[in-house]
């Protein structure tokens, strides 16, 4: 089946770097054009826009290189803050359900109650109150109850 030897592999040609210029048109491509266009953008970053061969708009390897180069970056970091956004909800998302209430075991339920009335009555004394209650409290508890009568209507002297 493989009676004969394989042909000896030759090497390839050296490859010359292609020193032309990208046109943005073919930037584009990976990259969205600025809000306010590839002319203004990178006329503020100091990069020479040129005609290619074909009078296309482009700008050399070099700088092509370097703002994909930064595009990927950008597309990194966006990732890793994704990453991290998700992993501070799955966080909160566990406390949440930490906090919700587990119900009771069915061995609990009296003779003659629901399930539903004593879930009620054990949750009164487990529950913790919020922080909201808890101020309410304390600030009730400095008051003194009284009765203030005030009319609005007319004086009745």
């Amino acid at each position: 089946m493989f009676s004969k030897p394989a042909a000896p592999v030759e090497p390839a040609p050296a490859v010359m770097r292609d020193v032309s210029p990208v046109p943005l048109s073919v930037l584009e491509l990976d990259l969205s054009a600025p809000p306010l266009g590839w002319n203004f953008y990178l006329a503020g970053r100091g990069v020479e826009i040129t005609l290619d061969d074909i009078g296309r708009a482009a700008i050399s390897r070099a700088d092509a290189r370097q703002l994909l180069d930064e595009h990927r970056e950008a597309e990194a970091r966006n990732r890793e803050v994704m990453e991290r956004r998700e992993q501070q909800f799955i966080q909160q998302d566990q406390l949440r359900r930490a906090s919700l209430p587990s119900g009771i075991p069915a061995g609990m339920v009296p003779d003659g109650m629901t399930g539903a009335e004593t879930m009620i009555l054990a949750g009164e004394k487990r529950r913790p109150r919020s922080v909201h209650e808890q101020l309410l409290e304390k600030e009730l508890s400095h008051t003194e109850p009284e009765l203030i009568y005030q009319s609005f209507g007319p004086d009745e002297g």
